[in-house]
């Protein structure tokens, strides 16, 4: 179910959401360009030590030096599981969820 808010001008909820339309464009451009720098120093790293799984860099413009390390981690094919052993996915599933706050598409 969908409930729409009519915001009251003058209200907290009216100067929250004006400064997040302010803030959101800023945020999202700069979290855009820091991703472009950091998956680029990732590929200069592994070609400056190619094979190795922790690099570390230091540079006079970082407050701390970086550490580039390779996270092995598993995961579970859920979709293939639920089809294959369904019992096996039920016993061991959890359900759960969180609030996302989004912009509404067209």
């Amino acid at each position: 179910m969908t409930s729409a808010i009519e915001v009251k001008p003058g209200s907290r909820l009216d100067d929250l959401l004006a400064t997040y339309a302010e803030l959101k464009p800023a945020a999202d451009e700069a979290a855009a360009r820091l991703k472009t720098v950091t998956d680029a120093i990732k590929a200069e790293l592994t070609e400056a030590a190619p094979g190795e799984q922790r690099i570390d860099v230091a540079h006079e413009a970082l407050t701390q030096p970086l550490r580039l390390s390779y996270v092995e981690r598993w995961s579970l094919d859920t979709k293939t599981l639920k089809a294959e052993e369904p019992e096996t996915y039920v016993r061991f599933a959890r359900k759960g969820g969180s609030w996302q706050l989004r912009g509404i598409q067209g």
